[in-house]
């Protein structure tokens, strides 16, 4: 991963995976990572939000891509993100899993639901690290990111759904970490205590750019309150 000295110095990095790239985060995180040199692969489920996101960043020269995935099939997901990683030059050096999906009730909440959620929000991200895992390693530094959220230790009844992927997603992240501890290979989580928007504290670019610092940490779970950075 390109540190931001690097960055200022016109370092060229491998190449970031986004899965679950949007306007917001995704975009935020994306444009960080080609001013840092790097070539950037936007993966989503929806082919034309992806157009959209080129269109909106630039083409600069071709070192965008785009990957359509769908994390609700975390298997397919596995498979194409596999193939993908298999044959990309550069190599992916960095994966960021920014997939939140939003499950509304309490304890009326519906099963199958919960359960998709949990397959979108959580086991997508372990099927994308299986992914790109084992050509990362032949990487000096590679990382692997989440987006984490307040609601995995500060439930809200209007999602419980939501809370168990933000939960699960951590405990993925830290089981991970430890797993690849003989490894050059580090996975760190950064929870985003308060609502992305524009124009506010939690701007997408001020996280995109607390993301790209975690990258380089030596701590697996950090946050993101809006202060301070």
């Amino acid at each position: 991963m390109t540190t931001n000295s690097e960055m200022l110095s016109g370092h060229s990095a491998g190449r970031v995976l986004i899965v679950g790239a949007g306007p917001g985060l995704g975009m935020a995180f994306a444009r960080r990572a080609l001013a840092g040199g790097s070539d950037v692969t936007l993966a989503a489920r929806s082919a034309d939000t992806l157009d959209e996101m080129v269109t909106h960043l630039g083409s600069d020269g071709g070192r965008l891509a785009t990957l359509v995935v769908d994390a609700s099939q975390p298997t397919a997901l596995r498979d194409t993100v596999t193939s993908y990683a298999d044959a990309c030059d550069p190599a992916i050096d960095c994966a960021l899993f920014n997939v939140s999906a939003w499950v509304p009730g309490g304890l009326d909440s519906d099963l199958n639901a919960v359960s998709s959620g949990l397959d979108a929000g959580v086991v997508a991200a372990l099927a994308m690290t299986q992914a790109v895992v084992p050509r990362m390693l032949t990487q000096s530094s590679p990382r692997i990111l989440f987006t984490g959220g307040g609601t995995a230790d500060s439930p809200m009844v209007a999602s419980i759904g939501l809370g168990l992927q933000k939960a699960a997603l951590r405990n993925l992240a830290i089981a991970l970490d430890k797993d690849l501890r003989e490894t050059t290979l580090a996975v760190r989580t950064l929870t985003i205590r308060g609502t992305i928007a524009p124009g506010t504290a939690f701007d997408p670019e001020r996280i995109a750019g607390a993301l790209w610092n975690v990258a380089d940490s030596d701590d697996v779970v950090h946050e993101f309150t809006g202060a301070g950075h």
